[in-house]
């Protein structure tokens, strides 16, 4: 598959949307993150992960903290909490680390088929719905547990009727 890479503009405001996969951190001057869409289209922003989710909530009328917050208390997750970005249109996004560390990736629960391992290496693959194989800086325990907890927090918000279209 042919990987295209386009760069952000300034006067651009990245939204997330049902096609982005992930959101991964970059360590260079002038790319904080890459924005992986589901058609391969990978995007490099100077905004940091944490930074998109902040401004994607705010798009969407909230703030990460209040999303947060309500994580929380809904499912009573403890760390690494997932993100509900927008209920209605299924926006979830699970951290792979404590989320304000800069080595953080975000992923859509949505787009996440299976966790898989490779021999020789510590840490899990994320297998797209696509069959795109992503390689994560968390190990295959770390992502099943926040694949099972974003499941639940999204099994919570449909049964508290908050959100009648998140579904995978």
């Amino acid at each position: 598959m042919v990987q295209h890479m386009r760069p952000y503009y300034s006067d651009e405001k990245y939204r997330i949307t049902k096609r982005t996969v992930a959101i991964l951190p970059c360590f260079d001057m002038m790319k904080q993150s890459q924005i992986i869409l589901e058609d391969g289209t990978e995007i490099s922003t100077p905004l940091r992960p944490y930074q998109l989710l902040q401004l994607s909530c705010r798009q969407y009328n909230s703030s990460i903290e209040e999303r947060i917050f309500i994580a929380k208390r809904v499912a009573g997750v403890k760390g690494k909490v997932p993100v509900v970005i927008e209920p209605t249109s299924g926006l979830v996004f699970f951290p792979t680390k404590s989320p304000k560390r800069e080595d953080c990736e975000w992923y859509a629960w949505s787009h996440v088929r299976e966790i898989v391992t490779v021999e020789g290496n510590p840490n899990g693959l994320i297998v797209t719905t696509d069959g795109r194989r992503i390689q994560t800086n968390a190990t295959a325990y770390v992502l099943k547990n926040q694949i099972k907890a974003t499941g639940e927090l999204v099994a919570r918000f449909q049964q508290l009727n908050m959100s009648p279209v998140l579904e995978s």
